[in-house]
């Protein structure tokens, strides 16, 4: 069932988290106050093959700071000079693997803004950094993953409206995810 049925009771406890994590973050000022919060988790995931084997049920939960727009990474702003600004970002997220293993992924990287309205915005976004999970038989699914930690490099494409996130990530040659979040801001 793509859509779960704890998903309301997830966004509340979200959304709690979240007001406590802005209220902190206020508090502490500079960098962290000037940033959003972010927290997801996976509404629909399809593995390309049919293998029998693979999970489309990943119960993900991901913990996301955008950085604000002052804190921007300047090379991307040359790179991408046609669209209004770029955020870092640091994130976590524990979730179930390809075969229903639990596995953690911490990264770094950017967003870049494409379109900014009133209340909608789009963006593409990469991240970068260790993926935690793939044992046993299946620690050969992922490359480089020989010490149980692996590199991983996620793209994404994303819709912002007003506090909601929706968020579509293609994972290597395996499958894709689509993400539903709350923004704290």
């Amino acid at each position: 069932m793509p859509i779960r049925p704890f998903l309301p009771v997830v966004l509340a406890a979200l959304s709690s988290a979240a007001a406590t994590a802005e209220a902190s973050a206020e508090a502490t000022g500079g960098f962290w106050a000037d940033g959003d919060l972010l927290l997801k988790t996976s509404l629909y995931t399809r593995h390309y093959s049919d293998d029998p084997r693979h999970n489309n049920d990943q119960r993900m939960i991901n913990l996301e700071w955008i950085a604000g727009p002052d804190y921007g990474p300047t090379w991307t702003d040359r790179a991408f000079a046609h669209a209004p600004q770029t955020r870092w970002l640091i994130g976590g997220a524990g979730f179930r693997n390809s075969f229903g293993q639990q596995s953690t992924y911490l990264y770094g990287g950017f967003r870049r803004e494409l379109t900014g309205g009133e209340h909608t915005s789009t963006y593409i976004k990469l991240t970068g950094g260790l993926l935690h999970g793939y044992r046993g038989e299946f620690r050969d699914k992922i490359p480089f993953n020989q010490l149980g930690i692996a590199p991983a490099i996620l793209p994404a494409i994303g819709v912002d409206y007003r506090r909601m996130n929706f968020e579509l990530i293609p994972f290597g040659k395996a499958g894709l995810m689509v993400n539903i979040g709350l923004h704290t801001r």
